[in-house]
């Protein structure tokens, strides 16, 4: 039997925390490399809102998947050694560096560097720009190197930072892809950025989902159904449909799953479920989905799996943003709230134009974004030649 190949794979947060489109990413992969571990040793190194629990079901979810963890936290029981070795680096480094994506700290580079210091990876997956310059802890010259985007960073950090300078976040984006072999995206417009500005291979991956069951509209039991987490952008598109779009639909109420209820103030339209453990048994007994979205960046994992659930989808401009398909794909997409509020009376009461978009979906979602063409592709990264 050929050894198996060594990999490690950081993502700095704990891909249980909430169902982010980013979480549900890293889950995928992370099935993916628990299915193949006779082929590959694999070792998920993360940092982020950690906890027992989460970690014996982590253990429980993987246990394939060597897990480790290294503390961001600073230990201030010892003040002088704390000052010495974290506090007084950290205020240097803040005053002379001028990052606008890197989110590494010294403290956390050199705890990492100190984990990763005997081990040898033969590929070696990054996730964000954002932490993509640990790679240059990790001494890992003959691995082969890829950072898993998730986002195009200098326009997301571009809406939160007011002193932001765009010019000097977008060559240190660019800078910090170019420490890798190979780009992963799942936007189109991402990959279009990136080609032009990196000289290296830009893979384009299909985000697949595993729950691809619908039913019938006769049996459903959720007219609308909205899935987001909390992030800002999500938060003030849904502050827009709550103030415009929902008084121009009295007569029905939506569905709402995620983080996102704790964001939103109780409404007689609205009908919070909270986080939940099942979300896709939210997505077949619904009969569309609604995904407000006035700004934000790369693909919407929420969209791909109300598609691949063949559920119709009205969203925003921002919605259908890295969708390799703009039109025909089940989406409709308005320009104002009363676009948005006519296109969900029209797909609820014109049953021609729901089936449509239904067929539309479901042709659309097994074009690109099935789990076979996702496996092809991680199949020829982590497995030819194994």
């Amino acid at each position: 039997m050929a050894k198996r190949k060594r990999i490690l794979y950081f993502m700095p947060d704990n891909p249980f925390w909430s169902h982010a489109g980013n979480l549900t990413r890293a889950k995928q992969l992370l099935n993916y490399f628990e299915r193949n571990a006779q082929q590959l040793e694999v070792e998920f190194l993360s940092c982020l809102f950690w906890n027992p629990e989460s970690i014996e079901r982590f253990k429980a979810t993987y246990p394939q998947v060597d897990l480790t963890i290294t503390n961001t936290d600073s230990d201030k029981k010892n003040r002088i050694k704390y000052l010495i070795a974290d506090k007084i680096p950290r205020l240097i480094n803040q005053a002379i560096d001028k990052s606008q994506i890197s989110l590494l700290t010294p403290i956390i580079a050199k705890r990492i560097k100190s984990l990763m210091r005997d081990k040898q990876y033969d590929i070696i997956v990054i996730s964000y720009s954002t932490w993509g310059a640990v790679i240059r802890e990790l001494n890992q010259f003959n691995a082969y190197t890829i950072i898993d985007t998730h986002d195009f960073m200098t326009l997301q950090r571009m809406k939160e930072k007011s002193d932001f300078d765009i010019g000097s976040a977008f060559k240190e984006e660019m800078d910090i892809l170019s420490l890798y072999h190979e780009i992963w995206t799942y936007s189109v417009e991402e990959r279009y950025i990136y080609e032009q500005f990196t000289n290296r291979k830009v893979t384009l991956l299909p985000v697949s989902t595993n729950n691809q069951n619908s039913r019938s509209s006769s049996n459903v039991d959720i007219d609308i159904l909205y899935v987001a987490s909390d992030n800002i952008h999500n938060t003030k598109s849904m502050e827009w449909f709550v103030n415009f779009v929902l008084p121009l639909i009295p007569e029905y109420k939506i569905h709402l799953v995620g983080k996102i209820c704790q964001r939103l103030p109780d409404h007689p339209q609205l009908i919070k479920h909270g986080v939940v453990e099942d979300i896709g048994m939210f997505y077949i007994n619904a009969k569309m989905t609604i995904c407000p979205m006035l700004s934000g960046t790369g693909i919407k994992i929420k969209v791909l799996e109300s598609l691949s659930h063949g559920l119709p989808v009205i969203t925003n401009r921002r919605g259908v943003d890295g969708l390799v398909n703009k039109i025909n794909n089940g989406c409709v997409v308005a320009d104002n709230e009363i676009q948005f509020a006519d296109s969900i009376k029209r797909l609820l009461e014109d049953s021609a134009f729901y089936l449509e978009l239904k067929e539309y979906a479901q042709v659309f979602y097994h074009s690109f974004y099935t789990q076979e063409r996702e496996e092809s592709i991680l199949n020829s990264v982590f497995l030819d030649d194994a």
